[in-house]
């Protein structure tokens, strides 16, 4: 009587109200905030970046100054804007706006146009401005440009978008890609750091040096050094269009203010008055200006814009005063307005740097997150965006430059920057694999700036493709934690598994084969993968629930028990019941999509291909409709007619067929037009479903890490049942636990095991128990009062006998996931296949139906069995075998040919082969070569090597 007391003072768990609701499933009035607030530090980054933030951008690009018929020509950038990804005017259409479901499904890029205001003057004299189309931009999806902006979810349903779509990424040619937030070094502050590297800079250099990130409110950025050098004095460093320059302190300091050099030593050696050595230092970097005739502050002026003039690309009016200014405005502590301010910034650095160099003070770590701040993506792309404003080029035509005016129909050329224009560390695009969330981690920059460490898990490194941007990587790396926490917070019990199990299932949960979107219809991804038939978890944390994550399930609910039975199931390996596999356990499908634009297959200029099929055509066998398509819902095999096209011109009909080994199931096909609406039937993309139901060697994984590879699908009869007749789906190896000490996967298996007998989900988020209040004792006690063994163990008696085991074994409900890994994508395994038109050798790679190279260690691994026929028969029947006729007497494997075919009236028709060398016919043997061998041969006697073999 004691346990159904016990029971009755327990926390129950949470019940299934998400699953058997009502409502459920149901779009709401409005989006739910937990998952918006995922992107928000995107979007709103983006929202700044797109409005005020490129105006002020713009209009901190110095004028582009160029010199035509005597006449000073000034081109100022004023203002530039970026449009709403539209349809061009001109077009005939319902819906001038374009939607990124239409991009997606297109294969293009969801983008606005780049529009600027361009004011230009002659002699100073403004004579108006330009609107100027300067190209397209990469629009970023639920920002305030893009046409989904808050939309709420029933409209988003109808553009064929999910109901929770938080946007934050880009779309280009038809992938989605987002900009990662990158760790900077914290932005103007003197960072004291000691590198080894440095001393390779030149000579006198050494591992001293004091760092600052200059960066600007409109976010232009530039990284400046000072170096200590072994004779004590110092060299500032800093990079212009990716140069790196170097300049003497002294000439710096000079330069910026009209101190006396009194002054300037003053200034120098503050705190350090009695510092003998320092003040020689500072008096030999003020001497070295003085050498170099430069005592005043316009002679310094001068001296450094004469030669750094050529470097900055200004006009040749320009006075070597203001090219100088130009430097220090553009390169120099340019976060701070006056020079006076720029010079006490640089006094301050000089400080740092020789108490650092006299080890007075302590190098900053710049690993540390007090020297460290986060970019996000808006003011990367802004960044980004005005970087390549600024080294745009400029291209005028000098036939309107008429009678020394230029008219006011001016259009200037600007031409998009190729390969990598930009200043500024990269940018990093990544593809979303599918929907994986996060909660933002906020630091503070600054007073004002709040930015968050969010990333959604993507792999893949591309760059924008005929854009006005284009990208380029960088060294930077995120956070160590915010990588890793999203997933985290999906591991039940987390706090019970050693950490490298819970870091393992966050790489693991990337490669889930689960349900990703809800918009499979509209979707024309390379490569999708969906579980057929997901479940809900019965044990799950709290933020499981928080994102509503059981719009996109990730696995089953498993029967486990932890048993070694049979031999199939050693190390990682897991048996599966057939029967469950039978009834759908892990079924899931591969979408596939291809497109075919008949405009690649046409030459130049014609327009006679379109989709269709010629009547009464044999090779159709009706597995084709009249517009040349597969039916959808067709069963396509290796050699089945694909599709087909016609010329209009000739009549001529053209069909391909499918090539692929793997059946599949025709799933959707849409006709595709192009970014301006004018498109004809010219290009379709055809969606396969390719079923992928578990087999021999498929992988799956619990949520705690434990990988397992499928080895046998067992038949139902011959596993292990229990007293009640229960039979689990998977049999897990007891070894698996002790070395991996996962012991949140032991709870787990109670946990949902007590779930399935109370109708309850359980709570598994972390930290929730404790030495006191253990896990084991509450789950215990749960199923105790379901009438069931403390441990969650139970006797099981054999399959095959039918006799009970000794041991009890534990068995429960455990949370399985399958993962992306499957034999059908990797298996390597053929007879014959195609060879290298060259070397006659077979060819590898899946792709081209080839296999695995034979290499060394392999040739070495049969020498050491011993087993040389079989590596003869490896490497030379198996490959690339050929007899070749030899003359025996001059060794040559070229000079034997083919006699000429005698006359038709002839009696003869054995030809012989002829030594051309020896002129014989009775030295011509036949030897058995690898055919590469015999090209070699002709390679060397191409390069006038002669080859003579010597034939016993």
């Amino acid at each position: 009587m004691d346990a159904p007391g016990r029971w009755q003072n327990l926390p129950s768990g949470p019940s299934l109200k998400h699953l058997t609701d009502p409502s459920y499933g149901i779009p709401q009035e409005q989006q739910k905030p937990a998952l918006q607030e995922l992107t928000r530090a995107h979007v709103e980054s983006f929202n700044y970046a797109v409005r005020e933030g490129l105006s002020h951008a713009v209009q901190a690009i110095p004028p582009f100054e160029f010199a035509f018929k005597d006449e000073r020509i000034s081109l100022t950038i004023v203002d530039a804007v970026i449009s709403p990804p539209m349809v061009p005017k001109g077009n005939i259409c319902k819906e001038l706006n374009i939607y990124p479901a239409e991009c997606r499904g297109r294969r293009s890029t969801y983008r606005g146009k780049l529009t600027a205001d361009i004011s230009w003057a002659v002699n100073g004299i403004s004579k108006g401005i330009i609107k100027q189309f300067l190209g397209y931009i990469p629009i970023m999806v639920k920002s305030k440009l893009c046409n989904l902006h808050s939309l709420p979810p029933k409209a988003l349903i109808e553009h064929h978008e999910e109901v929770e779509e938080m946007g934050g990424y880009f779309i280009i040619n038809g992938i989605e890609k987002v900009i990662r937030m990158l760790i900077m070094p914290r932005r103007n502050f003197p960072i004291a750091m000691i590198r080894p590297k440095w001393k390779t800079r030149g000579p006198g250099y050494t591992q001293y040096g004091v760092s600052m990130h200059c960066v600007r409110e409109e976010h232009s950025a530039v990284n400046m050094n000072l170096h200590y050098l072994e004779n004590g004095t110092v060299m500032l460093n800093f990079i212009y269009r990716k140069e790196l320059f170097f300049l003497p302190l002294g000439f710096a300091l000079k330069a910026l203010v009209s101190f006396s050099d009194y002054q300037i030593f003053q200034e120098l050696i503050k705190g350090k008055e009695e510092d003998s050595f320092f003040r020689n230092s500072v008096s030999q970097m003020l001497r070295i200006v003085m050498e170099e005739g430069c005592s005043t502050q316009k002679q310094v002026l001068n001296y450094l814009g004469e030669r750094f003039r050529v470097k900055l690309s200004l006009p040749d009016w320009y006075p070597n005063e203001q090219a100088a200014e130009f430097l220090f405005n553009q390169c120099i502590c340019i976060h701070l307005k006056s020079n006076t301010e720029k010079f006490y910034m640089l006094c301050l650095m000089t400080r740092k740097l020789f108490a650092l160099a006299k080890g007075e003070c302590m190098e900053d770590n710049p690993d540390s997150l007090v020297n460290q701040e986060v970019l996000t993506p808006g003011q990367l792309f802004l960044m980004f965006l005005k970087g390549s404003l600024q080294l745009m080029e400029l291209h005028i035509d000098p036939t309107v430059l008429k009678e020394k005016r230029i008219p006011p129909w001016m259009e200037v050329a600007l031409i998009p920057m190729t390969g990598k224009p930009s200043l500024y560390p990269g940018l990093f695009l990544f593809t979303t694999p599918c929907r994986l969330v996060r909660p933002v981690q906020n630091l503070e920059l600054g007073k004002e700036e709040l930015i968050g460490t969010m990333e959604q898990i993507f792999m893949n490194i591309a760059i924008f493709e005929d854009e006005v941007l284009a990208g380029v990587t960088t060294h930077q790396e995120l956070f160590p934690h915010s990588l890793l926490s999203v997933i985290a917070n999906f591991i039940p019990f987390s706090d019970h598994n050693q950490s490298p199990r819970n870091m393992y299932q966050c790489q693991m949960g990337k490669q889930t084969m689960g349900f990703p979107l809800l918009t499979y219809q509209a979707r024309s991804d390379n490569k999708l993968y969906r579980l057929q038939t997901p479940q809900s978890p019965l044990v799950r944390p709290y933020m499981y629930d928080y994102y509503d994550m059981d719009n996109y399930p990730i696995g089953t609910n498993a029967i486990v028990a932890v048993i070694s039975y049979t031999g199939y199931d050693m190390e990682d390996a897991m048996i599966v019941n057939k029967a469950s596999w039978e009834r759908g356990f892990a079924h899931g499908s591969v979408y596939k999509s291809e497109f075919i634009d008949l405009s690649e297959k046409i030459k130049q200029g014609d327009d006679s291909l379109v989709f269709g099929v010629k009547p009464g055509d044999p090779r159709i066998l009706q597995k084709l409709d009249d517009d040349g398509l597969p039916f959808i819902g067709a069963r396509l095999q290796y050699g089945d007619p694909y599709y087909s096209y016609l010329n209009l011109n000739t009549g001529e009909s053209f069909v391909t067929y499918y090539k692929s080994k793997e059946n599949c199931i025709v799933d959707n096909i849409k006709v595709c037009s192009n970014d301006t609406g004018n498109g004809r039937f010219k290009c379709v993309c055809i969606t396969m479903r390719v079923p992928r139901n578990p087999t021999i060697g498929d992988k799956f994984a619990s949520r705690h890490g434990q990988k397992g590879i499928l080895s046998r699908l067992w038949p139902v009869e011959d596993m292990p049942f229990t007293e009640s007749g229960m039979v689990p789906d998977i049999l897990f190896n007891p070894h698996g636990f002790p070395s991996r000490m996962t012991i949140g996967m032991l709870i787990e298996s109670m946990a949902g095991k007590s779930a399935a007998l109370h109708g309850l989900c359980h709570d598994a988020t972390p930290f929730t128990f404790s030495e006191e209040n253990s896990a084991l004792e509450y789950f215990g006690e749960l199923l105790k009062a379901a009438g069931y063994n403390f441990y969650g163990t139970e006797r099981l008696y054999s399959g095959i006998s039918g006799i009970e085991l000794e041991a009890d074994i534990f068995i429960g409900v455990v949370y399985y996931q399958r993962l992306r890994h499957m034999v059908s994508d990797k298996f390597q395994v053929r007879t014959t296949g195609a060879r290298d038109k060259v070397t006659n050798q077979p060819i590898g790679g899946r792709n081209v139906q080839g296999g695995i190279r034979f290499g060394e260690m392999e040739r070495d691994a049969l020498l050491a069995h011993g087993t040389s026929f079989l590596l003869h028969d490896r490497l030379f029947n198996c490959s690339d075998r050929s007899v070749a006729h030899v003359c025996v007497k001059c060794g040559s494997l070229l000079s034997p040919l083919l006699e000429k075919p005698p006359p038709s009236w002839s009696a003869m028709r054995n030809r012989k082969y002829n030594c051309t060398l020896c002129d014989r016919s009775d030295t011509i043997d036949t030897v058995s070569v690898p055919y590469v061998f015999r090209y070699f041969v002709a390679e060397l006697a191409a390069m006038n090597i002669k080859v003579k073999l010597d034939v016993v």
